[in-house]
This record gives C-alpha cells, structure tokens and sequence, in this order.
C-alpha cells in the first residue's frame, strides 16, 4: 500500500476512534465529556480536515468536479446510481462539525444546555455518515473494526440514557 493510501485510510480511522472515544465519554458522565470527550471530539474534527483536505489534493487534483465524478462512480459501484450527491453531505458533515466544536468549546453551558434532539440528530448524522464511510463503502476486514467501533457508540448510547451521562 503506497503511503498516501495510508495517510488517507489513517486519517479517516483517526477521526472515527476519536468520534467513538468522544461518544463513549459523553455518555459516561458530564464531567469527562467536558474535558475528555470535547478533545477526542475536537481531534476527530481535525483528523477528518486533515483526510478531506488529502484527499482533494493527492486524489483529485483540488478539483470539486473530479471529487463530484469520483463519489458517483463509488455510489454507482456499490448501488447502480451515479450520483455524486454524497459528496455535499461529506462538506455538510464537516461543516458541522466545525460548528459543533466551536460551540463546545465556546459556550461550553449553552451547547450542554441545547435542546435534546438537536443534539439527538446531530449525533444520528454522524453515526450515519461514519456507518456509510467506514462500513457500506469501505473495503475488506477493515469493515469489522468499522462495526466494532460503531457496536461500541450504540453500547455508550444505551448505557448512558438515563443514567447520568450528560446528553451531549
């Protein structure tokens, strides 16, 4: 494997261990999601910069438009449709995820304080795109780390409901 394909791949692992680690502290307790988890968080933000801005510059020459032809030959592989329409959810996953970390580390009290299912959402959105990133369109063995990682998000998730982990 050439070394940009493992920069590329470690970057994009980098950002879903650090999103699982967030998540598992989130739903542990407030105290460790205020410090621990907003870290992993925030370093699971610049991984995932760091990998999309790679991959613009060593797999598509910083050209929007072979990103858009590349995401739907990927999505026409794996589903029969050529759509690159993916590609805009990728910058709307990133977009938030800026968002979401400059307010935590902003206004720490009015982003814990946020309404329960904006925060619900937000986190469903990322379970979403990692699930499509890391499992439905990844290749090989790597998908059960993928799976492993997302069993451990949903296993925080549950334990935490209710038992005083803080909601976001």
């Amino acid at each position: 494997m050439a070394l940009e394909d493992l920069f590329l791949r470690g970057t994009a692992w980098a950002s879903l261990l650090a999103w699982t680690g967030a998540e598992v502290l989130r739903s542990a307790s407030a105290a460790r999601a205020a410090g621990e988890g907003r870290a992993l968080f925030t370093t699971g933000g610049l991984a995932l910069l760091v990998h999309s801005a790679a991959a613009f510059h060593l797999r598509h020459g910083w050209s929007h438009e072979a990103a858009l032809e590349e995401t739907a030959r990927q999505t026409e592989a794996l589903t029969g449709l050529a759509f690159g329409g993916g590609l805009f959810v990728n910058y709307a996953l990133l977009g938030l995820w800026v968002i979401e970390a400059a307010w935590w580390w902003g206004a720490p009290g009015r982003y814990r304080a946020r309404a329960s299912w904006l925060d619900w959402s937000l986190r469903s959105f990322f379970l979403f795109m990692f699930v499509n990133g890391a499992i439905v369109f990844a290749r090989g063995p790597v998908r059960v780390l993928a799976v492993l990682a997302v069993l451990a998000v949903l296993a925080a998730w549950y334990r935490g409901r209710g038992a005083g982990g803080e909601h976001v």
